[in-house]
């Protein structure tokens, strides 16, 4: 079984012939590995904007990229048609599933179909390896960070274009790829299911009266030393989060931690941060237990 990991770069703009806001893809980058872990192929292109006509500042600073570069690109379905030979009969893959998202949105204007066909089974890949790390039902860790953490060298690979996240995100799964733990997280592709998961937006819990809020699990441990803190005013919501200060008992840490409550497809997940100068975050999240 041989896999593929893409990556897309795109541009966010409203646009007349959609009658909305959507991510334009801007640029197809992929890589093919075998089940032993080596590369075996790799897959680049730019494709021509049709429905953003000019690159956001941000995206431009991003990638490098500018609109004349994109002039040159190919057409959206030529760039797909390219890619599905690419991929053949492939595990897909991506880092999250917000490339997978918009591959679905451009293709349902481009092809007129809400299903991607070519696509038969999937894995989230970011998903496998904050699982392999230890910090899944986590907030999502990004493809730079997780590389980071796992030592890995990729300063000379770059970073915000297609084909350089893809690479990437394979020097992260050859690090962490096992096959018992991949089986796990293949998913059908070719199914309601799938699209009922992917077409799902999560959403947050901000009304301490919300009968879903679970307050059984509204506690924090100090992040000195980890004992289960005080609380020291009423939580506040605020930015979709919940906000208190908090005193150990038993190392006297003085804090402020946040949870969110998030509305995913398969439940409700709390996430918990400690706040350092009182606005921002640590790296490190807390246990939701």
């Amino acid at each position: 079984m041989n896999y593929v990991i893409l990556d897309l770069e795109w541009n966010g703009g409203y646009s007349a012939k959609v009658g909305g806001y959507i991510n334009e893809i801007i640029e197809f980058g992929a890589v093919k590995l075998n089940e032993k872990m080596e590369l075996i192929g790799q897959f680049s292109v730019l494709v021509k904007p049709e429905l953003t006509k000019r690159l956001r500042s941000r995206v431009q600073t991003l990638t490098s990229l500018t609109n004349d570069d994109l002039k040159r690109g190919c057409p959206f379905l030529y760039a797909l048609n390219k890619f599905q030979k690419f991929m053949k009969n492939c595990v897909l893959m991506t880092w999250s599933t917000s490339d997978l998202t918009a591959l679905e949105s451009n293709c349902r204007y481009h092809v007129k179909s809400p299903r991607l066909p070519f696509i038969k089974k999937y894995v989230d890949l970011q998903m496998y390896c904050q699982e392999m790390m230890g910090i899944n039902d986590k907030s999502p860790i990004g493809l730079v960070a997780a590389a980071e953490m796992l030592g890995l060298d990729v300063e000379d690979i770059p970073h915000h274009r297609a084909v350089g996240d893809s690479i990437v995100s394979a020097k992260c799964l050859q690090k962490l790829y096992s096959k018992g733990a991949m089986k796990a997280h293949i998913q059908k592709a070719d199914c309601d299911e799938f699209y009922e998961r992917l077409d799902f937006r999560s959403t947050y819990l901000y009304n301490l009266d919300n009968p879903l809020v679970d307050k059984s699990v509204m506690h924090i441990n100090c992040g000195v030393c980890g004992a289960r803190a005080n609380l020291q005013s009423p939580w506040e919501s605020k930015n979709k989060s919940f906000y208190s200060s908090f005193v150990c008992p038993v190392c006297q840490n003085e804090f402020r931690a946040k949870i969110q409550f998030r509305v995913k497809y398969d439940g409700i997940v709390p996430v918990k941060k400690i706040l350092t100068n009182n606005s921002e975050e640590t790296e490190k999240e807390l246990s939701a237990e």
